[in-house]
């Protein structure tokens, strides 16, 4: 939106010349005259502010404006006047009507009276450009409202008010003086930026029916000019996990405006500690059974300085050292694939020909370690028919908590010289074998079926040198039926003992890859090879905190947000060490979702998991909008929300680490692999659909993750 009105903006203006397009004729220079008006519109209003002539203000009765018009030159329209509390006029001048309703460039004045007698002076010409109305044009299309108290440190909200017909889109921009600020959405926290000048409030909406560069704009009227406030500061809080050598810090969560100087002094039990004066302290032996506090001074423009104290922050008498790096649990598979000689590999929809075949199958405990919790294959596929098609003998599948069915990951040790992995897929499908952490070929295995839909039985078929214990991972597909081997070949097959094991809370944006031959290389794989980590994908399409997607509901298979009591409960079952939560929001194409909404959200969520599992660390994962939602209005209130996930680090217990995607952008530009704009990595990160990773992007991405991890400690 805000893109389409910059482009009209630019082009609108470039039609003025340099020079006036009509004569401005000479005048005294008195009064000064701009207009605050952001996009003048015909069917809006202009707002232009002033200053009187002479030394005191001018009745905003004897105020007039005047535009110059060809032919009569200077002619009086319709304008309505107050008086701001600096003195300058706010005069709003309706374009719906006179000489005032033409749309294009012109020249206004504003004409007030001196200080004695009944002289009036005109200010300098200012030029303008009025815009055309949108098509189709609105029958209502009130100015927004602005309320709250003009002072630093308070917050303004605005409302659109109710516009007919209902546009497609809106969205509200603020500004300060008339100049567009970056800030979007129904909240303006006012800083010491604003003091001494007039904040208003732009609508934009967007008619149903119309084009992208169809819309109309209607900007609030000031109010008044921004005074001097105070800070709203709120007790702060340390926070932090109480381990020798960890770092706590002074948390401000609440305090407006952002102060612009701050000076910290930490003390133990009352007594300042020598050197300790930064936002952050790092524990020692001597805090140990202590209580720490930290007095706070805080300075910004347009506000009374403020001190405050911290709450006390208490110290356990047992304070144990900080748990090991993540890095150090991490055991990544190889890249480099096995040879010819070191094994033979084959993919068939036959039956292995060797002889008294016994299986082992998918559902056996003893023999198979999953990343998840396995059911019968087309127990979903049941769901959404109503009735049930599901059986063992068809293999088993990783159903998650809605409407979608994740790729199998199994792990065994088989000590054997030849076995086959039977599992059912289509020919869009892939897999991938390891052999003690070494890949059996180099690239995915290819599924065979007859169609994209078809699913049929296949059989990866290893047969090494010679009989050996080989640890076996196999990841892919769909389905997973079960492991063949001949009876005569007397195999032992042992379930691994369990791994390090993590799970992923996402959205969509951890659980697809839209690119052929991607199943064995999506994320959650990836995330398995790249650390050597069991990794239980609890992921779902939506988008995580706040919305439940708009994925169909089938039985009990139901779309919901990360916090529903469904997929609360699939956390607190899985056998999980570690839990991380990606809150990526790739395709939200509108800014329906407030930064508030989602702090609430995150919270309770947070506040949750603890209840439910508090010896679960959790690490969690900021914004990541696609570069085609980085309009200014997502991008503003992504900022808000990835600021809120960083700000949980050290708040809430069970968080131990926040990895940020949004700041350094790891994905930039527009485009995708199917429609490459050369504006930035999405044009080989981004799938065939435009909003999910390619398999480059899948590795791109966590890759970026992992590399986050590796200096995250446990508790």
């Amino acid at each position: 939106m805000r893109n389409a009105l910059r482009i009209a903006l630019v082009v609108a203006l470039a039609c003025l010349p340099l020079g006036p397009v009509l004569a401005s004729p000479a005048a005294a220079a008195t009064p000064t005259v701009e207009s605050v008006t952001v996009f003048p519109q015909v069917g809006g209003e202009l707002t232009l502010l002033g200053s009187s002539a002479g030394d005191g203000p001018a009745s905003p009765a004897d105020v007039a404006v005047e535009r110059w018009v060809s032919g009569p030159g200077w002619t009086a329209v319709d304008a309505t006047a107050r008086l701001l509390d600096d003195g300058r006029l706010a005069v709003t001048v309706p374009l719906d009507h006179g000489p005032m309703a033409l749309a294009g460039a012109g020249w206004v004045r504003l004409v007030v009276p001196a200080s004695t007698g009944t002289t009036s002076v005109p200010s300098e010409a200012l030029g303008i450009y009025v815009f055309a109305d949108a098509a189709p044009p609105f029958t209502t299309a009130p100015l927004p409202t602005v309320t709250g108290e003009l002072t630093v440190g308070s917050v303004l909200e605005a409302t659109t008010g109710t516009w007919s017909p209902t546009p497609a889109t809106t969205g509200l921009e603020w500004n300060r003086d008339g100049v567009r600020t970056s800030v979007t959405g129904s909240s303006y926290p006012l800083t010491g930026a604003d003091l001494g000048h007039v904040i208003t409030v732009s609508a934009t909406a967007f008619p149903s029916g119309g084009s992208s560069s169809s819309f109309v704009v209607r900007d609030s009227r000031p109010t008044g000019v921004v005074r001097e406030g105070s800070f709203v500061a709120p007790q702060p809080a340390v926070i932090g996990l109480p381990r020798l050598g960890e770092e706590v810090r002074v948390d401000l969560d609440g305090w407006r405006p952002a102060p612009t100087t701050l000076t910290y002094q930490w003390s133990r039990d009352g007594v300042p500690v020598e050197g300790a004066t930064g936002a952050s302290y790092t524990l020692t032996a001597e805090d140990a059974g202590t209580t720490l506090t930290v007095a706070v001074h805080a300075e910004a423009d347009g506000v009374a300085p403020v001190d405050r104290t911290t709450a006390p922050y208490a110290v356990p008498d047992d304070l144990h050292p900080r748990g090991p790096r993540l890095a150090e649990l991490m055991r990544p598979s190889s890249t480099t694939p096995l040879t010819t000689s070191q094994v033979r590999v084959a993919v068939t929809t036959t039956r292995p020909g060797w002889r008294d075949l016994r299986r082992r199958w998918w559902y056996d405990g003893t023999a198979f370690t999953h990343a998840g919790r396995p059911v019968p294959f087309l127990t979903l596929a049941s769901a959404k028919s109503g009735s049930n098609i599901a059986s063992a003998s068809k293999g088993g599948e990783y159903a998650g908590t809605n409407a979608s069915v994740k790729n199998v990951d199994v792990t065994f040790t088989i000590t054997a010289r030849r076995f086959a992995i039977a599992f059912r897929g289509t020919r869009t499908h892939d897999a991938m074998v390891w052999l003690n952490g070494r890949p059996v070929a180099a690239r995915p295995l290819r599924v065979q079926s007859s169609g994209d839909r078809t699913y049929v039985l296949n059989w990866v078929v290893v047969v090494l040198p010679a009989r050996a214990t080989t640890r076996v991972r196999f990841a892919g597909p769909l389905s997973f039926t079960g492991v063949d081997t001949p009876a005569g070949d007397k195999a032992v097959i042992k379930a691994t003992p369990a791994p390090f094991t993590v799970g992923v809370v996402s959205d969509s944006m951890f659980d697809k890859c839209t690119q052929a031959l991607c199943m064995s290389r999506a994320a959650v794989p990836t995330l398995g090879r790249l650390t050597g980590w069991r990794v239980w994908n609890l992921a779902e399409g939506g988008t995580g905190y706040l919305s439940k997607s708009s994925a169909p509901s089938y039985g009990s298979f139901v779309p919901s947000v990360f916090g529903s009591d469904r997929r609360l409960a699939a956390v607190r079952r899985a056998p999980l060490d570690l839990l991380i939560v990606n809150g990526s929001f790739n395709d939200a194409p509108v800014a329906s979702y407030s930064a508030e909404a989602h702090r609430a959200a995150v919270d309770a969520y947070l506040d949750d998991l603890a209840r439910l599992r508090p010896d679960l660390p959790v690490v969690l994962v900021g914004i990541e909008p696609l570069g085609r939602y980085q309009a200014s209005y997502w991008d503003t209130r992504s900022r808000a929300m990835n600021a809120t996930l960083a700000a949980t680090l050290g708040r809430h217990p069970n968080v131990i680490g926040f990895i940020d995607p949004y700041t350094d952008r790891w994905l930039t530009g527009t485009g995708s692999i199917v429609d490459p704009h050369g504006d930035g990595n999405q044009d080989v990160y981004v799938g065939t659909d435009g909003v999910h990773p390619s398999v480059a992007g899948v590795a791109y991405y966590v890759v970026r993750v992992v590399t986050g991890l590796r200096e995250v400690r446990l508790p």
